[in-house]
């Protein structure tokens, strides 16, 4: 499927995506301009499969242009043609029953023509109407230069972040891209002893055994049924040894300076927790970070309570102890606006 491609990014993540990009693709890869945040675009030729196997973007997708003033244009036999060539494609490169349902995508997808459009693609197709997303997402817009118009085919039955092994979730679970760009800093090690704290349903420790096994690692959650959703998508993750504690995040059972690098998805105060009890967590929980991080180590974390974090880390003790080495602006979607929380990596002073 040589051609191009688009990529669904998190806006503040692109370095990130690149990289990963870069890796994954190899000398078949060219970025193309791409005038939204949220969007990488490039020209790919190689196998499509590794184009899956991303785990820093939201979602890939076949961008394809059609030659054609109008939506209608595309009902003709050859655009048609080449729509069905490029949804075998994707089919292609799944199990026979990964798709199942139907969505297309556009403005004015209730008029006359698209709607026609729509009952041709699931006549040819055997699929079904979607209710929702669907499986095989198809999305029509008209192109940047206002000559044509664009298919843009997702290449997978589900957003790339929809991991297949989170079977349990919990109020306001981290994005597994943004887990993705926590556990990366700090060079990870078969040799690091990491530490999630407040791990909830897992994710950070999950997206961190798929760069592969460390020494040691160690969640701890102080709500009981967090760490049984935790255990339920490890298990479902095939990940390898590590342990799950219950603990106060002010009391740890671990010993002074374990770890090398701590993690965590911090409460937002929106759907976990409240800015009046984070401001009781918070303290307690750097102090017992501070504590139990080795000199040198990497503290990685998220959290939308900049001015709270800001604060703390600008006073003693905290200000000693840790060093900042990148903040990040990202965003991330939640309701009509969505959410601007900040990563913070910062480094254990020696």
């Amino acid at each position: 499927m040589d051609g191009e491609y688009e990529a669904e990014i998190i806006p503040g993540l692109g370095d990130m995506a690149q990289a990963d990009l870069g890796t994954r693709a190899g000398a078949g890869l060219t970025f193309v301009p791409s005038a939204r945040p949220d969007v990488i675009r490039f020209r790919y030729r190689g196998d499509v499969r590794a184009l899956l196997a991303l785990r820093s973007v939201v979602a890939v997708s076949r961008v394809a242009y059609f030659a054609v003033p109008r939506p209608r244009g595309l009902l003709g036999n050859e655009q048609f043609g080449q729509l069905l060539g490029l949804i075998d494609e994707v089919r292609r490169l799944h199990p026979t029953d990964a798709f199942r349902t139907l969505r297309l995508s556009a403005a004015g997808e209730d008029s006359a023509v698209l709607l026609r459009l729509r009952a041709q693609l699931l006549a040819r197709t055997g699929l079904h109407e979607a209710a929702g997303e669907g499986d095989l997402l198809l999305r029509l817009r008209r192109a940047a230069d206002g000559t044509g118009w664009e298919a843009v085919l997702r290449l997978s039955p589900r957003p790339l972040t929809a991991r297949a092994w989170r079977v349990c979730n919990q109020p306001g679970a981290l994005n597994a891209v943004v887990a993705q760009a926590l556990v990366r800093w700090g060079a990870p090690s078969a040799a690091d002893r990491v530490l999630n704290l407040v791990c909830g349903s897992g994710t950070l420790l999950i997206e961190r055994l798929a760069v592969g096994p460390p020494a040691l690692a160690v969640g701890y959650d102080a709500d009981p049924a967090a760490l049984t959703c935790a255990a339920r998508n490890l298990a479902a993750a095939g990940a390898g040894t590590l342990r799950l504690v219950q603990a106060e995040a002010g009391q740890l059972p671990f010993p002074t300076g374990l770890f090398t690098h701590l993690t965590a998805d911090l409460p937002f105060g929106q759907l976990v927790g409240s800015h009046t009890a984070n401001t009781q967590l918070y303290p307690r929980l750097l102090a017992e970070a501070t504590r139990v991080a080795a000199p040198g180590a990497w503290l990685a974390l998220i959290t939308h309570e900049v001015r709270l974090l800001d604060r703390l880390l600008a006073v003693p003790p905290f200000a000693a102890a840790w060093q900042p080495v990148e903040t990040l602006r990202i965003t991330l979607p939640f309701g009509v606006g969505g959410l601007n929380p900040r990563i913070y990596c910062l480094r254990r002073s020696g």
